[in-house]
This record gives C-alpha cells, sequence and structure tokens, in this order.
C-alpha cells in the first residue's frame, strides 16, 4: 500500500531549491511522520477497542486462558505481541514506509475470503495527513530560514 500527495512534487521542488537545509529537515519530515504512523497503528492494536468473540484456549499454551478478538473493521487485537513487534518504520531522504514483514499482517489489514479486514496500517496513516503537511511546512519554513541566512 502506498499513498501520493497532492502537491507533493511542488513540495520536493522546493526542498530541492534550499539545498542541504532543504533536504535535511525534509528528511527530518519523513522520519517523524513514518514514527508517528508506526506509534499509532500499534496503539490501535494494543489500545483500541476490540468487540469480537471471546475464545477459550486449551491448556499447556502460554498465554492467557481467554482472548478477546477483534470484530471487522477494528485493529487486530492483540494476542502474543508479534504483530506489534514486527511494525517498522524506515525513512531515507524524502522517502518513507511503515511495514510488517510478518505474513500475516497484509492479511489482517485486507482481509481474506474466509475474514474481513482488520485495517491497523492505512487508518493510522490516513489520520495523520494533517500531521505530515505541518512537519512539511515547518521544515520548509526551518529550511528556508537557515537558507537565507547564508
Amino acid at each position: 500500500m502506498s499513498g501520493r500527495i497532492e502537491g507533493l512534487d511542488e513540495t520536493l521542488e522546493a526542498f530541492a531549491r534550499l539545498g542541504k537545509a532543504g533536504s535535511r529537515e525534509g528528511a527530518k519530515a519523513v522520519a517523524a511522520t513514518a514514527q508517528k504512523v508506526r506509534g499509532d497503528a500499534i496503539k490501535s492494536i494494543q489500545r483500541g477497542t476490540k468487540t469480537g468473540l471471546v475464545y477459550t484456549r486449551g491448556p499447556g499454551q502460554n498465554l492467557s486462558p481467554t482472548h478477546q478478538s477483534s470484530a471487522p473493521g477494528q485493529a487486530p487485537a492483540t494476542d502474543t505481541g508479534n504483530l506489534v513487534s514486527s511494525i517498522k518504520a524506515e525513512s531515507k531522504e524524502l522517502s518513507g514506509r511503515v511495514y510488517s514483514d510478518i505474513k500475516y499482517a497484509f492479511w489482517l489489514e485486507f482481509g481474506t475470503v474466509k475474514m474481513r479486514p482488520r485495517p491497523y496500517l492505512n487508518p493510522a496513516l490516513m489520520s495523520n495527513q494533517k500531521y505530515f503537511v505541518n512537519q512539511l511546512q515547518r521544515a520548509i519554513d526551518k529550511a528556508t530560514r537557515e537558507f537565507n541566512r547564508t
């Protein structure tokens, strides 16, 4: 999954015109946003409302005897912590990504033939659009001030 921002080409050009300061401050804005999206995705799994079925486990498992699952449309309910610990944020220059490399992460986000989606990454991304725009604006302002001092 990836997103596209209107006006991105103009924003990238603005950072390029501001030289090293633009590149540095733009990279900080992207990195901060990727980390915020990651954190919000994790919070939705760990703390979000879960109203799905309650399962009782058999003996011999090192988990709690019951598990409250998420309902369709809710972020997945945490169980072992594997999904949460697999969510990574990476950024390089003016590009960032937030992802999980475990196999079932995709199926939780988008669903399967037998299970409706339990999205956690896309809602975190969508809820941070304004944050990202604000971070970019602050980065351009800071880089512009620095650029004008030189």
